[in-house]
């Protein structure tokens, strides 16, 4: 490694103008050659055809020998021309016979030559070869014949169509036109295949073979093996090229520490040019975070292991502090001996930005940016520790917001989103500083408060959380009211632990919501055994619904002035084998708050369905049978439709059937459920209104509600007759029901007098144990046979 690292200098790489100046050299010296061996049997040839004058030329060029002019002669000859004839002929013998001679001794230098010139290219590990104007190779030594596969003397005479491929061959071809026509050598890279497939590259120069008179005869090639060299020459430039291009920062040092070279990521990322870190030692971007303790057990990790890693803050030359990933091996050579150290290093800044973001993510509610629960379980651990120490309380809230859910319903999440942001800011503004808000999920909070002397602290800090939720939270021209529940468990007097501090302030938590929401109660032991029997409580609840093990009983309901029976209130009853009878009063809003009431209005309306369609089978005719439905029910999207179905499944007609719904539930999401009420009526169900006076009644609601009936709510009827209260409204309803034209009926009546009374106020209908309780189905049997 630090012989390519320290070799990496562009003088020391071997260049392609360097190969081809070599390539160059050598086809010089085979052009001159090959000139023996092609040019001159050329010539000699052309000397010996010398009946044309293009051969005397021939041989005259080859030879520097000037061609003799043939001569006329007569057909007399003189006795002294005679003698010169002879003479001149015994001179043109000789002439002739010194010619053959030396054209003798010249085929045969030549052939000298061509063995010479063959043994020399054929001792040449470099590819060469002649060929014609017509690209036939005319020579070729040993190493380009074993590139193409066949024996020397197998290719003479052929073309590259005979031994390579179309593409491959045609390729050659178009190079070596080019050269024979530009007149000049040309370097070319060419991709040439083996024998057994594989392909090698070669650069190759190929140079036109002329005469004196330029006529071409063809063309010389000269070519390289580029592939083992390449790969060395590649190796060298790629590590060059990292070097100066890597994104990691390289520092080489010697063995003493100082710094011999740096690249440009080095000088981009600490900020220090070379010119200034070459010469100094690694002390120059220290942080002053790290000890010299710490530097030296790097130095130890070093020496043992061969290698350190890890991460280390340096300081930038502009005094900013900052991370990096540091990586240090040392470098030898061949003998073993020390002679580098190279450390690359990474500047993990944005990193450690994207941890510490993703930590905050993990530690945070995403929408209130609060600590969340496993952040505030750190935190609550954190505080019992330092409290045991210290001989310190500490204080867990438990909040709960107030008919919350009833905003997210009506108006959507986006504004629920905004008042749990609003409610989140309220809480962090009225704690101290050293305080935790959580928010661990849904409309629940946890305030946690460290440090504090007794629980009328805690008690204070409760109350200022409720009073900063007094104000309402406005929005799009609408105030939303928010109040709270809270919960205080206290360390070390009602737990020891995360879990138990939670746990018992959720307890006290759901008993401010008992006692009328919006409070806060300090827990106590006893709140626990409730808390145990309530989730008991609940779990037998969900199986009874699960199981159909609920009952429906039927309450009559009748004619004031005939004592008729007029119709029947379902209404739900729970017998369980472990808790024996649960009142509905404790079961439904049970069933309220954990999200079961819609399973269960489903099941009594589809039991009460089923038992009208009986009663029928049975030959009864029943009046029409109320059924409760609960505001969750009535707001669901999809209720018309369960209710249709219920309908078809059960074979029970919508006029054998009235829905019940309380005015309050109502209210709470008045156009949507207008609108559902509409539905319902549109498919002939008739409709009552339940507890009607309870609630913030609103008469402009009132006259937009598609109901038949009613109800006084019972807690009117108990004063009657003597309460002059409960008389007066009793008679402000009955007055307005018949200016609607709504049917009025009272509910609770449990005496002759309350009968006497409703009968001279002009109430025409009512139900209470007066008539008749509560029953199962077959209990009025009777009655309804009498119908």
């Amino acid at each position: 490694m630090c012989n390519r690292l320290s070799a990496i200098n562009p003088m020391r790489i071997h260049s392609g103008k360097q190969r081809t100046q070599e390539l160059g050299d050598t086809l010089r010296r085979v052009a001159r050659l090959c000139a023996l061996v092609v040019v001159l049997p050329l010539c000699a040839d052309a000397t010996a055809q010398s009946p044309t004058p293009g051969a005397q030329a021939a041989a005259t060029t080859a030879f520097n020998t000037e061609p003799t002019p043939p001569h006329d002669h007569q057909h007399g000859f003189s006795p002294g021309l005679s003698a010169a004839a002879i003479a001149l002929f015994a001179a043109l013998a000789f002439g002739l016979l010194c010619i053959n001679r030396k054209r003798a001794r010249a085929l045969k230098s030549a052939e000298e030559q061509r063995a010479l010139l063959e043994a020399l290219i054929d001792a040449s590990d470099d590819l060469i070869f002649f060929k014609d104007r017509d690209s036939r190779f005319r020579l070729i030594n040993r190493a380009a014949a074993q590139v193409i596969g066949r024996p020397p003397e197998d290719i003479l005479g052929h073309n590259d169509d005979d031994f390579f491929p179309d593409e491959e061959a045609g390729a050659f071809h178009a190079a070596d036109q080019r050269v024979l026509s530009s007149g000049s050598t040309q370097r070319f890279e060419e991709r040439v295949r083996h024998p057994d497939g594989h392909y090698e590259r070669y650069e190759t120069l190929k140079s036109p073979v002329t005469l004196s008179d330029g006529t071409v005869l063809g063309l010389l090639g000269v070519g390289r093996r580029l592939t083992q060299e390449r790969q060395a020459n590649d190796r060298l430039r790629l590590a060059a090229q990292f070097f100066d291009n890597a994104a990691e920062g390289i520092t080489i040092t010697r063995p003493d520490g100082v710094i011999e070279m740096v690249n440009p990521a080095f000088t981009r990322i600490t900020g220090y040019s070379a010119e200034e870190a070459v010469g100094q030692t690694p002390k120059l971007l220290h942080s002053g975070r790290h000890s010299e303790a710490f530097y030296q057990r790097m130095w130890d990790s070093l020496a043992q292991h061969g290698r350190w890693q890890g991460e280390i803050w340096n300081r930038r030359k502009s005094g900013e502090i900052y991370p990096e990933w540091l990586d240090i091996s040392p470098v030898r050579n061949e003998e073993g001996q020390l002679i580098h150290y190279l450390g690359i290093f990474t500047d993990i800044s944005a990193a450690k930005t994207s941890e510490a973001q993703l930590e905050h993510m993990a530690q945070h509610d995403s929408l209130t940016d609060l600590p969340n629960r496993n952040l505030l379980n750190d935190r609550i651990a954190t505080a019992i520790r330092r409290a045991s120490r210290d001989k310190r309380a500490v204080a867990v809230m438990f909040l709960d917001l107030d008919h919350f859910k009833d905003i997210n319903d009506s108006y959507g999440h986006e504004t629920g989103d905004l008042v749990l942001k609003h409610v989140a800011m309220r809480l962090h503004e009225c704690v101290r500083d050293e305080d935790t808000v959580a928010r661990i999920g849904g409309d629940e909070f946890v305030v946690l408060m460290e440090d504090i002397e007794d629980a009328g602290q805690a008690d204070q800090a409760a109350e200022r959380i409720l009073a900063s939720l007094i104000p309402p939270i406005g929005h799009n021209d609408q105030e939303f009211f928010i109040g709270a529940s809270i919960g205080v468990s206290l360390y070390p007097r009602d737990g020891d632990s995360v879990e138990a501090l939670l746990r018992n302030a959720d307890t006290a938590m759901y008993q401010a919501k008992q006692l009328g929401r919006n409070n806060a109660q300090r827990y106590c032991a006893t709140q626990t055994e409730t808390t145990r029997q309530r989730v008991k409580l609940e779990n037998a609840l969900r199986h009874a619904i699960s199981n159909e093990a609920l009952d429906v009983w039927f309450q009559p309901q009748v004619d004031l002035q005939s004592g008729e029976l007029i119709g029947f209130e379902a209404l739900c009853r729970w017998t369980d084998p472990d808790h024996g009878t649960i009142p509905p009063d404790v079961f439904i809003p049970l069933a309220e708050n954990n999200g079961m009431i819609v399973p269960l209005g489903e099941l009594v309306l589809r039991k009460s369905c089923a038992q009208i369609r009986h009663w029928r089978e049975a030959g009864f005719i029943p009046p029409r049978v109320a059924i409760n439905v609960s505001g969750r029910q009535l707001r669901r999207l999809d209720f018309l439709g369960a209710l249709c179905t219920i309908l078809e499944q059960e074979q029970c007609r919508p006029e054998w059937i009235e829905i019940e719904v309380t005015e309050s539930d109502i209210l709470k999401d008045a156009e949507p459920a207008i609108a559902t009420l509409h539905g319902i009526r549109e498919m002939g169900i008739a409709l009552s209104l339940d507890d009607f006076g309870t609630g913030f009644s609103s008469l402009s609601y009132l006259k937009r509600l598609p109901i038949n009936t009613l109800k006084i709510d019972r807690s009117f009827i108990d004063g009657l007759p003597g309460d002059a209260n409960d008389r007066a409204i009793v008679q402000a309803i009955l007055a307005m029901g018949r200016s609607l034209g709504i049917q009025v009926l009272a509910e609770g009546v449990e005496n002759p007098a309350q009968v006497a009374a409703l009968r001279l106020m002009g109430c025409c209908t009512a139900q209470g144990y007066h008539f008749g309780r509560p029953a199962l189905a077959d209990t009025h049997r009777d009655r309804l046979a009498c119908a």
